[in-house]
């Protein structure tokens, strides 16, 4: 993460885009028939690129957001140091609230009969390219822009607008209001975005795979 809080143009160009294509995209799924995990992938991908753009040619580029090439293998390392600290503590979780008689489960994966007859598919899209475009987006750039504020300020408004903005019911919100918060946080100490994308995946891929089984 740079030095400087993201400016506002950047996040105001990257939210109109994003903005334009998930749109665009409802609208495909709705009135063109397009298979709604599909379109929602192509979208995400599009919201990849087209933030991809705006990050690149802004100050400091990649670096801005602790993307810069010298800085991988050190986020990979500490990215997957999170993920495994992080999965115990979920584990444990999950453990005692089975001990109290609450199916935790049922609670943070999806509903076995809404699951898509294409698992490599929603492993894909799900586990990897709304990761990546969801941690640009609400970490790199809205906890970027908010950061001019302060931590805590940063921390709950990017976590409150990533929560609803994914929608569900109450007790499926808890989960997106967890991982955002800690999102937000391993971004803060490393300075670097790979860490909470990595979060992101694994997360997201496993609570998906464990759907199937």
């Amino acid at each position: 993460m740079g030095s400087d809080p993201v400016e506002l143009k950047p996040l105001a160009i990257a939210t109109a885009g994003v903005v334009a294509i998930e749109g665009l995209a409802r609208w495909a799924i709705a009135r063109a028939g397009i298979d709604p995990l599909a379109g929602i992938g192509l979208a995400r991908l599009l919201d990849i690129v087209w933030m991809a753009l705006i990050i690149a040619r802004g100050s400091q580029g990649w670096r801005r957001i602790g993307l810069g090439r010298e800085g991988w293998t050190a986020g990979l390392k500490r990215g997957f140091l999170w993920s495994a600290g992080f999965g115990f503590l979920a584990a444990l979780g999950c453990g005692l609230l089975q001990m109290a008689g609450i199916d935790a489960l049922r609670i943070i994966r999806p509903d076995p009969a809404a699951l898509p007859s294409m698992p490599a598919l929603l492993l894909l899209v799900g586990g990897l390219v709304a990761p990546i475009a969801e941690e640009l987006y609400f970490r790199g750039l809205m906890f970027g822009y908010c950061r001019r504020w302060g931590f805590w300020p940063a921390l709950f408004l990017s976590t409150m607008v990533f929560t609803f903005l994914h929608g569900g019911k109450p007790a499926a919100n808890i989960p997106q209001a967890v991982g955002g918060l800690v999102f937000a946080s391993a971004y803060e100490i490393e300075k670097n975005l790979l860490v909470p994308i990595l979060i992101h995946v694994l997360g997201n891929s496993t609570i998906f795979a464990l759907s199937y089984l």
